[in-house]
């Protein structure tokens, strides 16, 4: 079988969030898949795991403004190559469908948060449901998700599976890389929390704060990952006096060097308001380390037995959280990480694959 797989998300130097869910994909095919990426930036490389049969395809083309690479270009560059199917990863797809065609929709966050203009109306309103319509398959990533979708276009239904993501397996293992030098001078030993979930406003950086703040040790530090360079500079100058000696911003790590500063953490905050999967969740876990946030949207599907859940508005309840998690013995601890790592085993790429391919086989099926 041979498959156009949208790979923008790997047309970068960093590969994040959506990133890690293709490069799994890739990882984990088999051998006697062909892969063809699509991507869109030059000035970036395209990574990929080693091994893979695939074959990099970065284009340009005119019009991306008006999204005219994903509606017009992909396309028409796929309806030229022999492909056995389009899968789609990134949550939007051509409404012009040369061949059977699979969508990821991850989430409806954008259709909610789109901006209200006459562009944006026609393409989330108008061309990207016609196109979900006519897609061979949707694949969505949470029950949570599911609903969503499904409340709004309950004509998916036939068409909609729930795949989870799986974790990388070295969360499962003993970390092969340490924290970065600068970071473990900055700590410098002292008890610290970890935020994992970057500027964005519905992760609630600045409800991590509050939380910190609250704690009744005032050494107890704070290291914030998934800010880029301006956005962690932005957020430096943004913060209280009282918590500037306690905040630390982490560069990009790797998940060998995410692991090794979860393992000497005391707990994870995680406290954003939604999410369509919550990697972090299930990384703390089984990396065998406290994990604090809401039950809302996906993150109640992944509940173990590492989660601490917190009403999202509650800062009293945060604080308390976080105080018995930076208390809680060691002993105690490590029984529950050891439940939690077998818990959060369940979450493995290898069978998130097997259901790719299930879907891929029904979809070349189709008529596009």
């Amino acid at each position: 079988m041979k498959i156009g797989l949208v790979a923008r998300c790997l047309n970068t130097a960093h590969v994040r969030g959506m990133g890690k869910y293709v490069m799994e994909l890739l990882r984990h095919s088999n051998a006697d898949i062909d892969w063809h990426l699509f991507a869109d930036d030059p000035r970036h490389p395209l990574q990929h795991p080693e091994g893979a049969r695939l074959t990099p395809d970065i284009f340009e083309f005119r019009g991306d403004r008006f999204r005219l690479w994903e509606q017009l270009g992909l396309p028409l560059r796929a309806r030229r190559l022999p492909l056995s199917l389009l899968h789609c990863t990134e949550g939007a797809l051509p409404l012009w469908q040369p061949l059977p065609t699979v969508v990821t929709l991850h989430d409806t966050l954008a259709f909610e948060d789109r901006p209200d203009t006459a562009a944006d109306r026609l393409y989330w309103d108008r061309i990207i449901p016609a196109a979900l319509r006519r897609a061979a398959h949707v694949i969505t990533i949470s029950e949570s998700s599911r609903r969503d979708i499904l409340a709004r276009w309950p004509e998916l239904e036939p068409r909609l599976t729930v795949i989870h993501h799986g974790i990388d397996t070295t969360y499962f293992a003993p970390p092969t890389a340490p924290v970065p030098v600068a970071l473990r001078q900055a700590l410098d030993s002292a008890a610290y929390a970890v935020y994992v979930g970057g500027p964005m406003k519905r992760k609630r950086f600045d409800w991590a704060l509050q939380v910190l703040a609250a704690q009744p040790d005032p050494r107890l530090k704070l290291v914030a990952c998934g800010f880029g360079a301006a956005a962690r500079e932005a957020a430096r100058a943004a913060l209280p006096h009282a918590l500037q000696a306690r905040v630390l911003f982490a560069d990009f790590l790797s998940d060998a060097e995410l692991l090794a500063l979860y393992k000497g953490a005391a707990a994870v905050l995680y406290p954003t308001l939604y999410e369509g999967f919550g990697f972090p969740a299930i990384e703390a876990q089984a990396a065998g380390v406290p994990v604090l946030f809401s039950p809302l949207g996906s993150l109640a599907e992944l509940v173990g037995p590492l989660t601490t859940l917190v009403p999202a508005d509650d800062l009293g309840a945060w604080a308390a959280a976080l105080h018995a998690a930076v208390t809680l013995g060691a002993e105690a601890r490590a029984e529950k990480a050891d439940q939690a790592r077998a818990w959060a085993r369940h979450f493995r790429w290898a069978r998130s694959w097997e259901r790719h391919q299930e879907v891929y086989r029904k979809a070349v099926g189709t008529r596009p």
